[in-house]
């Protein structure tokens, strides 16, 4: 239970910086997308449940703060989520190649469905190859960042002795 409330914790600051701090520091239009790498992590460092549950965390904060649908990014998040833990078993989660791996693909997947998603409720979405650079850098920006985010995930987790 330690875990799960300080993966909640963890989640919640990120989030505050996500959609305060982060707007400031875009790299040609494109902010990273820290609360994604978060659920990919936490995925990874525990099973289906955790994951899922995190991911749920995560997308209802993204939900109730910045999209008009409600319940688009929590499905999304907690798809992810719970599809990493699922199969961190089978995965060497102390590589960090498949922390970068598995954020590149879970980036894409989260534009994949967003995109899906929308186009289903009739909303009004771009031409799909208008935002391709846009979602490359992204994947870019958050597979160099994750790196950096596990170290200070372990070493949080060291700190406050949590298994």
């Amino acid at each position: 239970m330690k875990k799960l409330g300080t993966m909640t914790a963890i989640v919640v600051v990120s989030f505050v910086f996500q959609t305060s701090l982060f707007n400031f520091f875009d790299i040609f239009g494109t902010v990273p997308n820290i609360s994604l790498i978060l659920v990919v992590v936490f995925a990874m460092m525990s099973d289906g449940v955790t994951g899922g549950i995190v991911g749920i965390i995560t997308g209802v904060l993204y939900d109730a703060m910045i999209y008009d649908v409600f319940g688009i990014y929590t499905l999304i998040y907690f798809i992810i989520g719970s599809v990493i833990g699922c199969y961190n078993g089978d995965m060497l989660s102390e590589n960090n190649i498949a922390y970068c791996t598995i954020t590149a693909v879970s980036t894409v997947a989260m534009h994949l469905f967003m995109y899906l998603i929308l186009f289903f409720l009739k909303y009004r979405v771009e031409y799909a190859g208008s935002i391709i650079s846009s979602i490359f850098l992204e994947v870019v920006i958050n597979t160099i960042l994750v790196v950096f985010v596990v170290k200070f995930i372990i070493f949080i987790f060291n700190k406050l002795n949590v298994k």
